[in-house]
């Protein structure tokens, strides 16, 4: 089996080889997308490299712009809790039911008057935002309580809880024990509701009731806020497409306070590889928290990777979308050439009539006209050559053919003429002198007439044969018509063609007397019969 796909493999090699050996568009395609590719690719990796670089500047320097505004933004927003929890402790009317529900202790709580009126107090500040709860604590423990996501019979201050709100309380009495006043203080634990993932944290205000710089109060108000507070920070600073970027909040012990990304649990875990991120922090002015701006440049390097491989997946896609376009436009601008080639082999058989089908007008088709025009010259030329042989084939018949009738015409002649000078001659030793010089003119007549040598002759010369001719055609016709010739002595010499007077004289005899047939009344005088001889001479013609 190995062998089979050894000699497989050989053959298709061998194959591919020849192939590209006799086709030009799969060499050119190959050569331009083996270098087209290898160019994308070394600027590909170039740009990835470059930004990357840019990425991770251009990231620092937004981010710190970014957290520069965010800080005093969530600045703004603590201060904001701060104070509006500052005005609620030091309501006196609020102190006053929190006084009256501390007395009523005893009653069952959650039942008593005075317990829902200290509640209903509470709900009043339901409307401030991030407060999830409130809580009235006295140094004998929880007074009340108003929970905003109370859930059935659970609240945030359970039986399970409810010792952490007492803590608070108790730690803001020994401050104040201890002879400091706390404005305010800040708690994590519980860090969030009872069985929910709901963010929280508590802040413990001393309830003065508006009365300045006392040193002995009865009752803590712990209100609890949401950590949705820094929602718009973690919003803003995080990008949901880019995974690299990390926005959290930290305590003074640089544990994660509050985080979108559940990944990581404390700010150790953000930095656990040194030099492979890239951290912003910037402290706020409460708590002693701190805003703080991952950059993971491990996570960011594979962003880009991942970038850069759908890159080279959608390029290499495009790039093989491209090969098929190229071979395709390389075959269609070869397609004249094969033609071409295909005539030329029609033309080594001498078939110059196959032409090729123009399909466009670039370069090569117009060399494939020019080839087409090139065989029809070939072709007329040898058409040409053929006729000019055939013609000139006719031409020697003709020439074969012209002298033997010259030399038959030339020895009839002269017999014609040798047998009219004996005639001549016994035409004179008879008397009959009229004769003799019909048969004198006659033999002149015929003499210039089949004398082949002079072609071209002066005017006298024909004039002197027109005389003769008419002087023969008077006598054949006798009194039917009468001529004179006039003719100035200065034209004798003019040269002209020989017999160029004759159709003219000749035709104005045979026709001058159309119609007078019937003139001569159709009767059997000398007149009519000449007419009626004449008629027919002229039909023969």
């Amino acid at each position: 089996m190995s062998v089979f796909v050894r000699g497989g493999s050989l053959k298709g090699i061998r194959y591919l080889r020849e192939y590209f050996a006799t086709h030009f568009a799969a060499v050119f395609a190959f050569y331009i997308s083996a270098a087209v590719f290898a160019i994308a690719f070394i600027f590909m990796t170039y740009l990835k490299n470059e930004y990357q670089h840019y990425l991770r500047e251009k990231s620092y320097e937004t981010e710190n712009a970014v957290m520069e505004a965010m800080q005093r933004n969530l600045n703004e927003s603590l201060r904001e809790l701060i104070t509006t929890g500052s005005e609620m402790v030091t309501d006196k009317r609020l102190l006053e039911l929190t006084a009256e529900a501390d007395r009523a202790y005893g009653e069952e709580i959650g039942t008593g008057q005075s317990y829902l009126n200290l509640y209903n107090a509470l709900v009043a500040y339901d409307h401030l935002r991030f407060v999830s709860a409130i809580a009235v604590v006295g140094k004998e423990g929880l007074i009340c309580q108003y929970d905003r996501y109370k859930q059935l019979m659970s609240t945030l201050w359970d039986d399970d809880n409810q010792a952490y709100v007492e803590n608070m309380a108790a730690e803001v009495f020994q401050n104040i024990a201890d002879g400091n006043l706390p404005r305010y203080m800040a708690y994590l634990d519980p860090h969030a509701y009872p069985d929910s993932a709901r963010k929280v944290f508590h802040v413990a205000y001393p309830f003065t009731g508006g009365v300045t710089g006392i040193r002995d109060t009865e009752y803590v108000v712990v209100i609890t806020y949401s950590m949705e507070v820094f929602d718009t920070f973690l919003n803003t600073v995080e990008v949901p497409k880019v995974k690299y970027i990390h926005g959290y909040i930290t305590d003074e012990q640089d544990e994660v306070l509050y985080y979108n990304d559940r990944k990581h649990e404390s700010g150790a875990d953000f930095l656990k590889e040194d030099g492979e991120a890239t951290l912003i922090a910037k402290p706020l002015e409460y708590f002693g928290w701190t805003a703080n701006v991952l950059m993971d440049e491990r996570e960011m390097q594979e962003h880009v990777n991942d970038i850069y491989q759908k890159g080279i997946v959608f390029y290499v896609s495009v790039l093989m979308v491209y090969v098929v376009i190229i071979i395709m436009v390389v075959g269609r601008l070869l397609n004249p050439i094969h033609a071409i080639s295909e005539s030329l082999k029609a033309a080594e058989r001498g078939d110059y009539k196959c032409k090729i089908r123009i399909e466009g007008k670039n370069e090569i088709w117009q060399l494939a006209e020019e080839y087409n025009r090139m065989a029809d010259a070939i072709e007329e030329k040898n058409d040409e050559i053929r006729r000019k042989n055939e013609e000139r084939l006719q031409s020697l018949k003709q020439q074969h053919r012209a002298e033997m009738e010259a030399l038959e015409s030339q020895i009839n002649a002269h017999f014609i003429c040798n047998t009219l000078g004996c005639i001549n001659y016994e035409a004179i030793e008879a008397g009959s002198h009229q004769v003799s010089v019909l048969i004198k003119k006659l033999s002149n007549i015929l003499r210039y007439t089949f004398d082949q040598h002079s072609q071209n002759v002066f005017m006298f010369q024909e004039i002197a044969w027109v005389d003769q001719y008419l002087y023969l055609q008077k006598n054949r016709y006798e009194t039917l018509f009468d001529y004179e010739i006039s003719f100035p002595d200065a034209y004798h010499y003019w040269p002209c063609c020989k017999l160029i007077f004759q159709p003219f004289v000749e035709n104005s005899i045979l026709h001058g007397f159309k119609g007078r047939e019937t003139e001569s009344g159709g009767g059997d005088s000398d007149y009519g019969r000449r007419i009626r001889r004449l008629a027919a001479d002229r039909d023969r013609r």
